[in-house]
C-alpha cells in the first residue's frame, strides 16, 4: 500500500474514531469499487444516514470532490472532510498545514438539514435552499 493510501486510510479511521469520541455512532465504509458509497457512514441524530468522504491531500477542489461524493451516496446527505496535507523538506511523509488543520466542507442543502435536523426529503428544507439560490 502506497504512503499515500496508508495516510487516507489512517485519516478516515481518525474521522470514525473522533466522531465514535463524541458519542456519534460512525463506521468505516468498505470501499466497493463501482459500490463504494464513501469513506465514514454517520448518523448524528440516530437516524439520519450521513455519508463522510475524507481526503488528506494537499490540493482539493471542492466543489468536483463533492459533487462526485453525492453521486456515490445514493441521495444521503454528504460531508466532505479534507486534512490539507503538505510534502516538508527532509520529511518522508506529508505534514499537515498551518492554521486549521482539517476542515469540513457540505452543500448549502445539507448544511440546512444538519443545523434543523430534517431528513433529506423534507420538503421545507428544500424549498428554503432554493429560496437561497435566487438571490444573488
Amino acid at each position: 500500500m502506497s504512503k499515500n493510501k496508508q495516510q487516507g486510510t489512517a485519516f478516515e479511521t481518525w474521522t470514525r474514531k473522533a466522531l465514535n469520541a463524541l458519542n456519534i455512532q460512525a463506521r468505516r465504509l468498505a470501499e466497493g469499487g463501482s459500490y463504494d458509497e464513501g469513506d465514514v457512514e454517520a448518523h448524528f441524530d440516530g437516524t439520519t444516514r450521513w455519508v463522510i468522504e475524507c481526503k488528506a491531500r494537499a490540493t482539493l477542489n471542492p466543489q468536483q470532490v463533492l459533487g462526485k461524493a453525492r453521486r456515490k451516496a445514493g441521495g444521503a446527505p454528504v460531508i466532505l472532510v479534507w486534512k490539507r496535507l503538505v510534502r516538508v523538506a527532509g520529511k518522508q511523509v506529508r505534514q499537515p498545514v498551518e492554521g486549521e488543520r482539517i476542515v469540513v466542507i457540505l452543500s448549502w442543502d445539507d448544511f440546512v438539514r444538519l443545523l434543523t435536523n430534517a431528513a433529506p426529503s423534507d420538503e421545507t428544507a428544500q424549498q428554503e435552499t432554493q429560496e437561497g439560490t435566487d438571490d444573488n
